[in-house]
């Protein structure tokens, strides 16, 4: 098991790839506590992930990380549960698909809100935790694709996620040189229920097109990858002592549709 007593915090974690990393931590023995804002879906990823009879074991606690005071009351109480803590994975995060002329202050707002100050406030509530505790820890943050890429009618949520590429990469710089805490990226383009849902209910003419378009973008399988077979692993290799050395990176799990320069 590569994180055996490992003491993990994820954001976001009641759904999707925040679910599907919640579940092969507690396979590779962390003690996880995970949150999100739906308290039917977290504790049914919760009674899901303990069930397994994993080494590790999920709590679940309710967390709005675009809320200073939430994030910092959830740590105290999760930290308190777990005895410590060595990694955040920072995976939650809201999306508006919008044309670029249509951001209003109130959705831009909205976005900003989750996408990036709650990972600044997750991440200094992390951090004081490791520099207390002498923790050499991994902070996990999640960008997306469309940070490098761009995102026609999603601007601003693209801007969102590029804004937290620059926040990683200054606190990887600045938190490991002052305690060796390390920072990194994961930027992914995952198949998610609502896009599964989508293509199952959309004109067969107009899912063959689109099936095929992905074929020209995404070199390997020619389709947007999985959130439990394609995503979470790199988040298991980032929380564990393999990756000590690593910091300050974008990973870019994509198929190879975008290219890091």
């Amino acid at each position: 098991m590569q994180l055996e007593n490992k003491k993990i915090i994820v954001t976001g974690g009641t759904k999707g790839i925040g679910a599907a990393t919640v579940k092969l931590y507690v396979k590779e023995g962390a003690q996880v506590v995970f949150c999100g804002t739906n308290d039917a879906r977290g504790k049914a990823t919760e009674e899901a992930v303990n069930s397994m009879g994993a080494a590790g074991h999920a709590t679940y606690m309710k967390c709005n990380i675009a809320d200073q005071a939430e994030v910092n009351a959830f740590f105290d109480k999760a930290v308190a549960l777990l005895g410590g803590l060595d990694v955040l994975a920072n995976v939650a995060g809201v999306e508006a698909n919008l044309a670029a002329t249509d951001y209003t202050a109130e959705n831009t707002k909205f976005l900003m809100d989750v996408n990036l100050y709650g990972t600044v406030y997750t991440n200094q509530a992390a951090y004081k935790v490791f520099k207390a505790n002498g923790v050499e820890g991994s902070i996990i943050n999640y960008a997306s694709d469309v940070a490098l890429s761009g995102m026609p009618n999603g601007a601003m949520y693209a801007a969102s996620k590029g804004a937290v590429v620059s926040w990683t990469r200054s606190i990887a710089m600045e938190w490991g040189i002052e305690s060796n805490v390390r920072s990194n990226c994961v930027n992914p383009t995952i198949r998610t229920a609502m896009y599964e849902e989508w293509l199952r209910t959309v004109d067969p003419a107009v899912k063959k097109m689109h099936l095929e378009g992905l074929k020209r973008r995404y070199p390997i399988d020619g389709m947007m990858g999985d959130a439990e077979r394609d995503c979470a692993p790199i988040m298991v290799f980032l929380a564990s002592e393999g990756s000590r050395y690593i910091n300050g990176q974008i990973f870019c799990v994509n198929g190879g549709s975008t290219m890091v320069r």
